[in-house]
């Protein structure tokens, strides 16, 4: 059985409130009961109960996340409203409309709603088209389910019609458009979730480049995946090492959006692609190990970054880069001490087969400095360190360059998915050198995030950020990720990093009004 996921329609329904007519109407509601007076008045004309009663006895309360659904009766042009507590207006900012979306959204389904009318002009604060986009995708991601294998016939049903009312005709195109890009991220979000949600021994590193083919040659980007033979025949020696543990062939895939001109900005999205992480000879604990599908969490983003780049026909130049294989042990793993000879003329000693990514990543970082872009973005699940330092609602984010790596932050602050830039001092080069070869792919436990990070920047000259997402890429159900943003699921990949990606791209052609030239002036400040 494959969960049923039916397309969100979206339309628009021009009128005032007393003229609405939907199976459930969603309005915000900030704390004690603070909303319009002629909000109010409109559903109290339609409504079996006084709304203004029951916002006086506090039923209808506004705390955040808090909700009274209110059934006014069948039949009725509005048969339901669902008041969605926004918090208080001091604490009030956009990604609580996202929050609050998701939430009514999963309410009403299971009230077997299959349509959710958008009182705009409730959610105060934003322009219409802005709180659109943002209904949009949190009522998307909110809705998000995964694919679940059982004989079983899915019966469930599906709420598959989001409508918002709006005052007067004018505001109807900008509404729909805002609304379709917000859907279009989040279907990009969600299609990022399912890669990283599928087991191993179905996302393989050639059903990955397969995946990655179709959304090239839908969009109308150069593609390229390399398979063993190829890797060996440009020396890419990190990911063949990594790589020979397992009977599964490692790719180096290639994505090449051709969105912008010929002078414009070209970017490098390099996302880890480790299909299954074992940790190799240095075996992870048996406990746990099976999330490790989730190890190509950053090739997933990329991939639907890439995507999204590309349906909202952001005018970038664009490469993704992913580099994938198995990180798995038999008699012919790689092994700690062994000496690995890069794709860079750089040799590298195996400390602990379970620092692999980075093996992966350094390879692709190299090439991707060979095609002359302006900068290299690397995402991946790199570190526990990560984790243990920033916890499981922050990524760490590393970079040689203090305007790109400001850009990315602010990028991701838009859509809430928070980055903490971590150091990379000098003084910690220390903990990966060695004796024997150029560099040692662990630093060991402490700063392990930065180290990772360091030994990563030996094979880049230009421009480049490091996120790492050890910690945010995936989810369980007692962590507060959720509680803050109930948009994510309760448990697996959470699609985190498409949705910054996405709009870094735009903030890049925005800040540079499209021209390389210009971009490198800005990444010397």
């Amino acid at each position: 059985m494959k969960t049923k996921r039916a397309d969100l329609r979206l339309s628009v329904q021009v009128g005032k409130l007393d003229d609405a007519n939907a199976k459930a109407l969603v309005v915000g509601v900030f704390s004690g009961g603070d909303i319009s007076d002629a909000i109010v008045d409109a559903i109290d004309a339609i409504s079996n109960v006084s709304i203004r009663d029951m916002i006086a006895s506090k039923e209808i309360g506004g705390e955040f996340k808090e909700y009274t659904l209110v059934h006014l009766g069948t039949g009725k042009p509005v048969e339901r409203v669902i008041f969605m507590g926004l918090g208080r207006k001091s604490d009030y900012y956009l990604d609580k409309i996202r929050s609050v979306s998701a939430k009514a959204a999963r309410t009403l389904r299971k009230s077997r709603v299959t349509e959710m009318m958008v009182c705009l002009e409730s959610f105060t604060g934003f322009p219409m088209e802005i709180v659109a986009q943002a209904v949009t995708e949190g009522t998307e991601l909110g809705l998000f389910r995964q694919y679940k294998y059982s004989e079983r016939e899915d019966k469930r049903v599906a709420l598959d019609s989001l409508v918002f009312l709006v005052p007067d005709a004018e505001r109807e195109a900008p509404v729909l458009q805002a609304a379709r890009e917000g859907k279009t991220l989040a279907a990009a979000v969600n299609r990022c979730r399912d890669l990283a949600n599928l087991p191993g021994n179905v996302l393989t590193p050639s059903y990955l480049a397969e995946q990655a083919e179709k959304v090239a040659s839908s969009h109308g980007m150069d593609f390229e995946a390399w398979g063993r033979k190829e890797i060996e025949e440009k020396q890419m020696g990190g990911i063949l090492a990594v790589s020979r543990g397992s009977k599964q062939e490692p790719r180096f895939i290639i994505m090449k959006y051709h969105g912008g001109d010929s002078d414009g900005p070209v970017a490098a999205y390099v996302g880890k692609g480790i299909t299954f992480d074992s940790g190799g000879i240095s075996l992870k604990p048996a406990e746990r190990m099976g999330h490790m599908k989730y190890d190509m969490a950053g090739a997933a983003s990329v991939l639907a970054t890439m995507k999204a780049v590309a349906e909202l026909e952001i005018p970038i130049n664009l490469i993704g880069v992913i580099p994938t294989c198995e990180n798995l042990p038999d008699g012919g793993a790689y092994k700690p001490g062994d000496v690995v000879r890069m794709y860079a003329p750089k040799h590298v000693e195996v400390v602990n087969t379970d620092a692999e990514g980075r093996l992966l990543l350094a390879d692709a970082l190299y090439w991707a400095c060979e095609q002359d872009v302006d900068f290299v973005v690397d995402i991946a699940t790199l570190t526990g360190g990560c984790v243990i330092a920033l916890g499981t609602m922050v990524a760490g984010v590393m970079s040689n360059n203090d305007w790109l790596c400001r850009q990315i932050i602010e990028s991701g602050i838009t859509h809430e998915e928070k980055m903490w830039r971590l150091p990379l001092f000098p003084e910690y080069r220390i903990q990966v050198r060695t004796p024997v070869a150029d560099l040692a792919n662990s630093g060991g436990r402490p700063a392990s995030a930065s180290t990772a990070a360091l030994f990563l920047q030996e094979f880049v000259d230009r421009p480049w950020v490091h996120v790492d997402i050890a910690g945010t890429a995936w989810i369980e159900e007692d962590n507060s990720q959720y509680f803050h943003q109930p948009y994510l699921p309760k448990r697996g990949a959470t699609g985190w990093g498409v949705r910054t990606l996405t709009v870094l791209a735009q903030e890049i052609v925005e800040a540079s009004g499209g021209k390389r030239a210009e971009l490198a002036e800005l990444l010397k400040l």
